[in-house]
């Protein structure tokens, strides 16, 4: 868990200056692993480490990617264009489908 100093930092970040609570805990993940790297506290070979910090680097991306999808609008023109296509199909498939068929039970079955 994170203890008290560091909830306050994160709910400082939020509500003061309105920075985004991910990156900082990124950048002090990124810290705590440098630090423990030059106490010696764990010991690995540099591409490994490398690794560990591209594997954040494209957690963090990924992440931002996702982020740009869900901002981005849909844009108004195509969803009336879907629309009108939508209501055009339900209105014109039971017209067409029953000049195909003789039979109202057919004309039914393929226009629903």
């Amino acid at each position: 868990g994170l203890d008290i100093k560091t909830l306050k930092i994160l709910h400082e970040c939020k509500e003061v200056y309105q920075f985004n609570r991910v990156e900082l805990l990124l950048h002090m993940s990124q810290t705590i692993i440098t630090k423990a790297l030059e106490d010696q506290v764990i010991t690995v070979a540099p591409p490994i480490c490398s690794r560990v910090y591209q594997t954040l680097s494209r957690g963090f991306v990924n992440l931002l990617n996702a982020k740009k999808i869900c901002d981005t609008r849909f844009p108004f023109p195509y969803a009336q264009l879907i629309a009108m296509l939508v209501l055009a199909n339900v209105l014109l498939t039971p017209l067409i489908v029953s000049a195909f068929f003789q039979t109202k039970f057919w004309s039914f079955l393929f226009t629903f």
